[in-house]
């Protein structure tokens, strides 16, 4: 956020990175460790998984492809922990944030509601207000000097992360919003609604930073969310061919490992294309 000059002289305060904060960092780190424990959870030990929550474990792909979405934000908070990025990096992903961190907050508050009763549930409900004031204040604030965007997209960039956009919006809006009709659709049991829900949340998460990176003027600004975005996929593909193997998973399965496959390596080439050199 840019600084008017003050009387004195140049307000240098353009110059510094709200990234480079300890506040920012530590929200970083709150972010990697959910991220972490709330993805590879569900993607490695589905049943441990929800038995330790308090649910059935019915429909593991939804299980999978919730904790392969909650990956995705680990992936931007190690990133940013790891290597030299500014705010610029970071507003898309935090957009992303925002909107998984509400979703997950409205998932959470239908289930309380609806007579949920597992302890998981209104701990997220606190979580998710908590988590959404502070990507809320992030942006808010918006403090960081401006940046080269790199190269802008073209036709073939735009239209990929157009169609990943759009899956991704499909396939959040309609498990968070409606998951009984979701799970008919697609074949499967419709146990444990509010896992559904969750799943969506931390899918349409994609979808928003989708339009943010479509509006972005360069790709440096995209990329962050993209590396996320390609991980979500990559690891998406993987469990929903697992489901396919192993004949589950209705038709949900073939959908997401074609889906997420395409996705893994079209947005693997469009970071090989308009990625910077060095």
């Amino acid at each position: 956020m840019n600084s008017m000059a003050s009387a004195g002289g140049a307000d240098r305060s353009v110059d510094l990175d709200q990234v480079d904060t300890l506040p920012f960092k530590l929200t970083l780190a709150g972010q990697a460790v959910a991220g972490l424990v709330f993805g590879l959870a569900p993607l490695l030990a589905t049943a441990a998984y929800a038995s330790a929550i308090g649910f059935s474990g019915t429909d593991a792909i939804v299980y999978r492809l919730g904790g392969a979405a909650t990956f995705g934000y680990a992936v931007v908070a190690l990133v940013a922990l790891t290597r030299i990025v500014c705010w610029q990096q970071m507003r898309i992903p935090a957009i992303a944030t925002l909107t998984f961190t509400l979703g997950a907050f409205l998932a959470s508050a239908l289930e309380l509601v609806g007579g949920a009763t597992p302890p998981i549930v209104p701990l997220v409900v606190v979580a998710g207000l908590v988590f959404s004031a502070v990507a809320a204040y992030w942006l808010r604030r918006d403090q960081g000097p401006a940046m080269d965007a790199g190269q802008p997209l073209d036709g073939p960039g735009r239209l990929i992360l157009g169609l990943a956009t759009l899956s991704a919006g499909t396939f959040g809006l309609l498990p968070l919003l409606a998951p009984a009709p979701f799970a008919t659709v697609f074949g499967l049991a419709g146990g444990d609604p509010w896992v559904y829900r969750l799943a969506g949340a931390g899918c349409f998460g994609y979808a928003t930073a989708g339009i943010a990176s479509l509006m972005a003027s360069g790709y440096r600004l995209v990329r962050i969310q993209n590396l996320a975005a390609i991980s979500f996929n990559a690891l998406g593909a993987i469990g929903a061919w697992i489901a396919v193997v192993g004949g589950g998973g209705g038709w949900l399965a073939p959908v997401v490992a074609a889906a997420a496959t395409f996705f893994t390596f079209a947005l693997i080439w469009v970071d090989r294309r308009y990625a910077p050199s060095r």
